[in-house]
């Protein structure tokens, strides 16, 4: 059987399950980038916002691993948001 076939038999076009498709990675991505992000509040019990001010204001200090922590959280942060952004677009599409 074909796609085609499969598609005509369920109903759906190739535009509703890309779009369902995309949601789908979509769902799966925010989740990651949430429990990353849940994952450096919990271990600094602290917002990122908070985070990124203290390590600002001890500059002399350098902790590299906190450094490193901090790239990697802003980059959870940022795929987050991002993510968030495309899935309501995606929703919104018809």
């Amino acid at each position: 059987m074909s796609i085609s076939e499969v598609l005509d038999k369920t109903g759906r076009t190739e535009s509703m399950v890309l779009r369902e498709y995309f949601i789908l990675t979509g769902l799966a991505k925010l989740s990651r980038y949430e429990a990353e992000c849940a994952l450096f509040e919990k271990k600094y019990r602290e917002s990122l916002k908070s985070f990124r001010g203290r390590l600002e204001r001890k500059r002399q200090d350098e902790d590299f691993g906190e450094e490193d922590d901090l790239m990697d959280w802003e980059y959870a942060d940022a795929a987050l948001k991002w993510w968030r952004s495309q899935l309501e677009e995606l929703r919104r599409a018809s």
